[in-house]
Formats: C-alpha cells, structure tokens, sequence
C-alpha cells in the first residue's frame, strides 16, 4: 500500500508541474490527462505488462521448473524472455512451502505487493496471530533468507518477524501450534529446545520467540500432533501413550501456566491409537465438545468427542479408516482423511461432513477422488488439501474449494506439483487471504515439458510453447530461429532426434528435420559462426543419412548438411562447442579426431574444413573429459572433469589458455576440486562456474557454483550455497541466469534456476 500511495503522488506531481493547460481532449496516452493518471494507476495495481502508451512497470515473479528430479541444463533468451530446457514437468511460482494465496481462486497474491515468504524446508502448520500475519511451524531453515529454525512470525505485509527469533535447534519438526494470551504453544517432534529439556512441547514468547521456561510438560514417549484451547487450558493429541510417567492415550489436559497434566480430564483413546487433529466444537445442545480423530479401535473407532472434563459424548461416526482432520461449521463436523465408509455408509469417500449429535452423514457429495490430509472451513468455504487429483470430476491437484452448505466445487485452485501428505499442510486466514503451507517449494503449477520460456519483465510463462518427450540440454539462437538440442525423440508428437529447430517468436517447430539418427542420441553443445550451425554429442553417427560421429554442421540459411565433418570417432562426443575467427575448439570426451586415434578431449579444428590445427596442443590433451568453455580477453577458460593436461602438468578441473602465445597458463592460477559443468564470462571478466565442485581455490563455501575475477584470480565473496550440483549459466546485461539440479539457493527456495549479478552475501 505504501508503495502504491507513493506511485500515486508521484504521478499527481507530475502532472501538476507539467500540465500548463488541460488537455484539449481526454486522451488515455496524453500525460496531461486524466484518462492518463487512472490509466497508470490501473496498470501498476493489477501488474499489467502488456504493450501500451502507459508507462510499465517491471515487478517480475520468480517462477521456476519442477516435477521428478527437476533440472535445468540449458539457457537462452530473446525478445524480454528468458527459455530454460531441461528435465521438467511443470512450472510454477518459486513461493518456498507457505504460499499467501487469494481465498476465491488460489491465486498467488503478487510478489510487488506480498514478498514471497522463502520457506526453505518443509511447513506442517500455520496459525493466524490475530493481527493480520500468522505464525508457521514445520522443518525449515530459513525464511526470507534469514535463518528460522522451525518456527517463524510473518506480519502482515508478508514480512519475515526480525524480532521473533525462537532458539535454534536442527532435530526438530514442529507439527501444530496454538495461541493463548502472550504464549505461543509449539508441538511436535523434539527432545529439547535450546539449552532446555522440553520434549514435545514448549510455551515461547508470541513476541521475542524466547522460551518460557516455567512450562514443562514432561516426558513424552511419542510426539504432539494437535493443540487447541479454550481460553483457559491447553488440549493436546499425538501419537504419545504416556505423559511424565502418567498413561495418557493420544489425549491430554494441560495447564497453559506450568504444562502440568489435568488428571481430572480423563478422556482417552484406545491404547496404542494416535489423535492426527482436535477442534473444540460444539455437540447439538451448545455444549463444549473436544473433537478428536485419528487412528484408534473400539467402539467408536477413528473418531470421537468429549465434555471438556474427558467424558466421551454420544457421538460415533465410526470412519472405518484413518481421519486426518476435522473442523466443525455450524451443526456439520467435517472429516478428512483416508476412511470410505462412515457410519456403514458406502461409499463415503476421504470426506464427508456429519451430524454433530449422531455423527450421522449429511454431507456426501463432494467426490473426492483420494485421501485428504487437512481441511478447515474460513467464513462459508471449505478448503482442503491432500493427494488427490480431482474433484467432482474436475482437475484439483491436491487442493480444493467448496462452497457451504451446497457443497458445490468453486474456483479455489492453487494448484500444487505433487501431493500434500498428513502431517503436513494446513490452511489460515488473515481475514482476506489465505496463507497455505506444505512441503512444496512452489504453488499455481502449469504443465511445461522440458521446455519453458519467461517473460523478464513478469516473470511468467509464455503459453503455447512444444511439449519436449524427454530432456533437453542445449540452446543457440541465430537469427530468428532456436537450435535445441537434447535426448528427446517427439516434439509435440512430431518426431525430432534429438536436434530441433523453433521459428522465433513464436516457438513453433520448424518443418526442417535434419535427421539425427539413431535414437537415443544426445546433442549437448551447439553454437555457429557466420554461415553454419555446428552441433555435437553422444551417440550420433549419421545425419540426413551421411556418417558424422557426434560432431556436425548444418547451412545456418538452408538447414542442410555441409561437408564439415571433424569425425570424432565411433563413442566420441562433445560437451562444449567455442567458435573463434576461422577456429571450433571441441571440447567433450573422445579419442580419435580426423580419424588421428592419438587426439584426446580438447582440440580446435578448421571452421570451414573440420581439420584440426595444431592448437591448443598437438601432444598434450587433458586427461579426461571438457566440459565447458568461455573466452576473456584473449584467453579460453576450459573446465571439466580433467585433473592434468599431459606434460604440462596439474589442472585441477579448471584450465587457461592464451590464444595468443598459444599456451596454458601455468602454474594454473584457478582450480577446482572435482568437475566443472559449465563457465560463463561477463565483458567486465567476471566468471560464474557451475558443477559438482565442493570449492574453488580451496574455499569451500563456493559449492557447486561459484565466481572468479578473471584479472585477479580471486574468487569472488559470493555464495548461493545451492542444495544440489549446477549445470549451466547465461550472461545478459549485468546478470547471471543460472541453472542446475538444485531447488535452494542463497537459503531461499529455487526451481532448479535463480538469477543473480554476483552481489547477494545470503
């Protein structure tokens, strides 16, 4: 709201100081005019980037890729977007596992006017503080980049609390939280918090986060699940039997002062069951009942209620599975969870909702298609999450919306990449929006296959791009046209080996197939020089029906094949292509080059005739396999998996070659201490490196991808600390575009590619 309040004085000034005299006509693209002011107003509330007279305004949202063992291998840009390919399924808002969405339409609220919260780990559980934020609990690390160990205050305005910091502690999984007057009561799984011996359960401050030491419970032999409260005690449900040496089955009383078991509550479940969820209800007379579900026998198995001193009420759903959840709305309980009968009612599928009296079913219809893990009802909505897919026949990807009492599915879609699993997930309001927590690094999914391109003003994904069958791991740009090359086989249905060509702007597929055969090829490098599209990989030995083994090129005009034919021998491949004057310098792993059986791995042949020069070496090849390459001021910076360079000695991953006293540098000034992916060079000489390294120079908080300074050898102050190896990085305009198989950087969740200009310290 400050942001827009400044916007709209600013614009009232400017006007003010430049209108002489009003505007003959009302034109919407006239400064001066009032059509103008409300024009510009409109367009930065609602994020419009469309192409207009008004000004624009660049609030871009970070999406990224995700799906089964997400990755990006490649990276390009044209015309404003941004086209990473890879290994993906989808492609989604990089929100972290609590997600501020809208409660109409699941919707992420926008990034410009509600920061993305940065949950990197997993969030159980989610209250709101009474004041527009909410508290959160789970298994996470950091929000926003800062370090919060499993318990975090957001305020309202989407802002990490700075001044609620909880002692720290790793072996801790908060599953359930409550509030009650200054005290926040956290459950979950842990055997201390800080230097204290609370098990299970802690009172912490609402404000600091600091621990009231004066409430301790006990020893719990299993942990909490559930907390709620009715203003003057606490009840708790787990899957604990015993609390400080007292049989207390799934359920307990405490005090909210000391955390003292009330022996004179005395409802219980059966031994050896477990209580997932509480809600302090109501029965049919306007009683105070505590509602409790789970996993337990007896006569009334799986769910029951009781007064508020332990005795059990008369009510018996009997679910004949596991419930999850409940949450009562007027005079229905509603239950989630895995059941399918309830009240010898068949089918009544992962969710119903009851007669608070009789636990008959009165609300059936919501066809459901698999197990939900939470629900709760927010003014006359319905919200659930869990594994399922699809609802009353519509797609709902593990989460969805109704309407009460009708039951009628509404537009609530946040959509989510893969199931929502109890415990985790819960669902709280700020009294406008929702705030949905999970496991999942990312919410409003759309389907992508391997291949997606971002709009660098908004961030979000063009429609209608090609559907890649399997992975792609190389882009290049010539003209209006993008070179992709990969491991797929179909591109929309359509075959395509492995080397693709797309009509730039509109990503179609190019009617040209040049034949790439056999299947299974995978093309890893492409680049061209003025008049041809040189490509290479592993396993290709034919094109257009002519012998090339793995390395080729295509008329960058007419597509055909031309006679550059290096031939890098049968089970020769290249990783890395670098175009220099009249020189290609192949990089990869193969042993025959010009059918010469002594040429290893590195070596430049003749742009025009494929016939190898005498450079870098013609004796000495590095020891294994190159596979990256970017030039600096004269000079070519290799990397791979080599660990020397023949006689000239060790060249640990990373080597320098000056073109022109044509010779590596040594002693070899920049190392790494295992393979190097990918080397990307800024004009300022600046170099990004991506792997699998666990260091650069020796300083290990460079892994798996880190930044040297080119003129002075020194790797530079900048750790992303990525959760897992990088594959590859682009340079545009004084910023890196970089890719891997990670989903965390920089303490902040990622899918699988960030953008940085090498300044971020987190």
């Amino acid at each position: 709201m400050g942001r827009f309040f400044f916007l709209f004085i600013s614009i009232l000034t400017f006007i003010n100081l430049f209108q002489c005299k009003p505007a003959d006509l009302d034109n919407a693209c006239d400064v001066k005019s009032k059509a103008f002011l409300l024009g510009t107003i409109i367009r930065y509330v609602t994020g419009d980037h469309s192409p207009s007279c008004l000004p624009s305004f660049a609030f871009s949202e970070e999406w990224g890729v995700y799906g089964t063992s997400a990755k990006v291998n490649a990276i390009t840009s044209f015309q404003g977007q941004t086209i990473v390919g890879g290994n993906f399924t989808m492609v989604g808002r990089a929100t972290g596992s609590a997600a501020i969405v809208s409660a109409d339409t699941g919707a992420n609220i926008p990034h410009r006017s509600c920061p993305y919260l940065k949950v990197n780990g997993a969030s159980y559980a989610v209250i709101s503080d009474g004041s527009g934020g909410f508290y959160i609990g789970g298994s996470f690390t950091h929000v926003q980049g800062l370090p919060r160990n499993q318990v975090a205050h957001i305020l309202s305005g989407c802002q990490l609390d700075e001044n609620f910091i909880p002692d720290s502690g790793s072996a801790r999984v908060v599953t359930t939280l409550a509030l009650l007057g200054n005290n926040l009561y956290v459950g979950g799984q842990f055997t201390g918090w800080g230097s204290n011996n609370q098990v299970n359960i802690v009172s912490l401050r609402r404000d600091t986060g600091q621990l009231n030491s004066d409430f301790n419970a006990g020893t719990f032999d299993a942990d909490v699940l559930a907390i709620v409260t009715d203003g003057s005690s606490l009840f708790i449900g787990g899957n604990f039997q015993i609390i400080a040496g007292s049989t207390r089955n799934g359920v307990a009383k405490l005090s909210p002062n000391t955390g003292a078991v009330d022996t004179g509550f005395i409802g219980q479940v059966q031994a050896g069951g477990n209580v997932n969820d509480l809600h302090l209800g109501t029965d049919a007379s306007g009683n105070p009942v505590l509602y409790a579900v789970g996993f337990f026998s007896g006569v009334k198995p799986n769910a029951k209620s009781f007064y508020l001193n332990g005795v059990e009420t008369s009510w018996a759903p009997s679910p004949n599975s596991t419930v999850t959840s409940v949450y009562q709305y007027e005079n229905i309980v509603y239950l989630g969870g895995e059941f399918t009968t309830v009240k010898s009612i068949t089918p009544a599928n992962y969710l119903v909702g009851v007669d608070n009296n009789t636990g008959n079913v009165i609300q059936n219809s919501f066809e459901i298609n698999s197990n939900v893990s939470s629900l709760t009802v927010i003014k006359n909505k319905l919200y659930v999450l869990g594994q399922f897919t699809g609802a009353k026949g519509q797609t709902r990807n593990y989460a969805a919306g109704y309407d009460l009492p009708d039951q009628n599915l509404n537009e609530w879609n946040p959509s989510f990449d893969n199931p929502i699993s109890y415990p985790i997930g819960e669902i709280a309001s700020d009294n406008t929006n929702l705030l949905v927590v999970s496991e999942r690094p990312t919410i409003n999914t759309k389907l992508r296959n391997n291949f997606a391109a971002f709009d660098e003003a908004t961030g979000y994904p063009a429609e209608n791009t090609p559907y890649f069958d399997y992975s792609i791991k190389a882009f290049h740009i010539k003209d209006n046209h993008l070179f992709v090359g990969g491991s797929f086989e179909k591109i929309n249905g359509i075959s395509r080996i492995a080397f693709a060509i797309l009509d730039l702007p509109s990503y179609q597929l190019n009617s040209t197939n040049i034949g790439v055969s056999p299947a299974g090829t995978d093309i890893r490098t492409i680049t061209s020089n003025e008049n041809q599209i040189f490509f290479s990989g592993y396993g290709m030995t034919t094109v257009g029906g002519q012998t090339r083994n793995a390395l080729a090129a295509i008329d960058s005009n007419s597509f055909g094949l031309t006679s550059w034919n290096p031939n890098l021998g049968i089970g020769g491949s290249a990783s890395t292509l670098l175009v220099l004057k009249d020189l290609v310098f192949v990089g990869g792993i193969f042993s025959s080059l010009n059918g010469d059986n002594t040429v290893a791995n590195y070596r430049a042949v003749d742009a025009n005739t494929g016939v190898m020069r005498s450079i870098p070496s013609s004796a000495n090849y590095p020891s294994n396999g190159v596979n990256g390459q970017t030039y600096f001021d004269s000079k070519i910076y290799l990397g791979g998996i080599f660990t020397s360079i023949g006689s000239f000695g060790t060249f640990d991953h990373i080597a320098v070659y000056d073109t022109q006293t044509q010779s590596y540098i040594t002693p070899n000034n920049i190392y790494a201490d295992a393979m190097v992916s990918s080397l990307t060079a800024s004009e300022e000489g600046k170099i990004v490196v991506t792997g699998s390294f666990n260091g650069i120079n020796g300083k290990t908080t460079s892994k798996y991808i880190g930044a040297f300074d080119a003129k002075t050898n020194t790797v530079l102050d900048w750790n992303p600390n990525p959760s897992d190896v990088g594959n590859v990085s682009y340079y545009k305009n004084g910023k890196w575009f970089i890719g891997g198989d990670f989903i965390n950087a920089f303490n902040k969740p990622y899918g699988a590619f960030f953008i940085s200009d090498l300044n971020e310290k987190k």
